[in-house]
């Protein structure tokens, strides 16, 4: 896939979309947030029942919805700091460091300012997003700038457009893509349990030869 044909991309690049597909300026389509640190020099706003997400668990993360984070900051943590809980559907991109890392949140919760936050409107389904950005991830590295951590800045993600056809069909394309994501994950949990027998193997064959 080249630079063509990223279902995310900002102009000049923004190709021919398919017969019936639009493009779509994403903080037009979903409300742009980023996330905030809660102090860590105040204990008493961590370990809370408020998630936060983080870097640290974002590559776990990846491509699921997420229910529950390790980290947690409380009321008091979110009243204190920039930090904004965002609604369940929320995809969250990782922007900094780790970048192009993607979630959903199943619950409201909170992120840290390494991501970027987009609360989906009625055009945009929050699975077919994720997938676009999934998709996208080698071009949003290229994007990313910076000398010590390639960081991807606000003034261009406000800039992302998203490629998509009606949301009805947006959500067929990503229901497909689940389902199919879900048979390559069952297939590759079997095939590394198969390795792990024929790893075993040699030293069963040469246990049950010592016994004789």
């Amino acid at each position: 896939m080249n630079e063509l044909t990223w279902p995310i991309a900002i102009p000049p690049d923004l190709h021919e979309p398919p017969l019936g597909w639009r493009w779509l300026k994403l903080n037009e389509a979903a409300r742009l947030e980023s996330g905030h640190t809660p102090s860590r020099l105040r204990p008493d706003w961590w370990g809370g029942d408020v998630s936060w997400l983080s870097l640290t668990e974002i590559r776990a993360l990846d491509g699921q919805w997420v229910e529950s984070t390790q980290l947690r900051t409380n009321e008091q943590g979110i009243a204190n700091s920039a930090a904004r809980i965002l609604p369940r559907g929320t995809v969250c991109l990782s922007r900094t460091a780790s970048v192009g890392f993607v979630a959903i949140m199943a619950k409201p919760m909170a992120t840290s300012q390494d991501f970027a936050n987009w609360v989906c409107g009625e055009d945009i389904d929050p699975e077919y997003l994720m997938y676009a950005l999934i998709c996208s991830r080698p071009r949003l590295r290229e994007l990313a700038t910076g000398a010590t951590h390639k960081t991807i800045y606000m003034p261009l993600l406000e800039a992302f457009h998203l490629c998509a056809p009606g949301v009805v069909e947006q959500r067929r394309i990503a229901a497909c893509l689940k389902a199919q994501l879900a048979e390559v994950k069952t297939a590759r949990l079997a095939a590394e349990a198969q390795l792990r027998e024929i790893e075993a193997l040699p030293a069963m064959v040469f246990g049950q030869a010592f016994k004789n």
